[in-house]
């Protein structure tokens, strides 16, 4: 083949790749276009920017920190609590379960090896740490577990347990109707999730993650509740 024959060659060679690539774009861009579903997006509420103050507790000198001052549970019912008295804790007589936002006039921290056969959400480790406190308008002092201790390291739930500071302050725009609910520990019609958490506990179950539009067990100290939500509101509440 001579060379102008070549040359020729290739250059057609190009040109229909061109046309080819000049094809696809005229057929992409005529071609009816499919609209993607959209996706509905959450809107953000005003629970959703609260942000509870936080301590970052991580070991007993920044537990002891809380001596002296008052918390209050944020984790409603997952938390059991014993008599203390002459400096022992009373495991064979446990006193119930923290409801949510109870108030907790903190005493001291300590730790204590709690028994092996005791059933509680804090993992024993080598030793637990607990939180001696009192109630309101009571003079008698309670422990509740807030961390462990394993060998060299320690764990602490402290910001997940607690408020450090009052959730009716934090939540003022919630309302009397809902704040007499949570202080009653019982659901009403219109509350969200947050607030039926606060109200009826953490330990709870749903065969649905979607927050807002499901149905929740509740496990308030042993009282059962189920709550339907829809669009974030109860709307059906049944107490076994």
């Amino acid at each position: 083949m001579k060379t102008w024959q070549k040359i020729g060659a290739l250059t057609l060679f190009v040109l229909l790749l061109f046309a080819v690539r000049i094809y696809f774009l005229w057929r992409e861009r005529n071609e009816p276009m499919v609209q993607r579903p959209k996706v509905a997006e959450r809107q953000l509420t005003q629970d959703d920017v609260v942000q509870p103050r936080k301590l970052y507790i991580d070991s007993l000198d920044s537990a002891r920190a809380l001596n002296g001052k008052t918390v209050w549970i944020q984790s409603g019912y997952s938390l059991d609590y014993y008599p203390y008295a002459s400096h022992r804790i009373e495991f064979t007589h446990r006193s119930g379960f923290l409801p949510g936002a109870q108030p907790l006039a903190i005493q001291t921290i300590i730790t204590e090896k709690a028994p092996a056969d005791l059933a509680t959400r804090v993992p024993h480790g080598d030793k637990q740490v607990f939180a001696v406190f009192k109630l309101p308008n009571d003079d008698k002092e309670y422990a509740t577990a807030i961390g462990f201790i394993q060998g060299g390291d320690s764990t602490y739930y402290c910001d997940q347990i607690f408020y450090y500071d009052d959730p009716r302050s934090i939540y003022s725009y919630w309302g009397p109707k809902v704040w007499a609910a949570i202080d009653q520990h019982t659901a009403i019609p219109g509350m969200n999730e947050l607030q039926a958490a606060m109200s009826l506990g953490v330990v709870q179950q749903s065969e649905s993650s979607d927050i807002g539009n499901r149905t929740v067990d509740y496990d308030a100290g042993g009282k059962k509740w189920s709550v339907t939500f829809q669009n974030d509101k109860a709307t059906v509440i049944k107490q076994d």
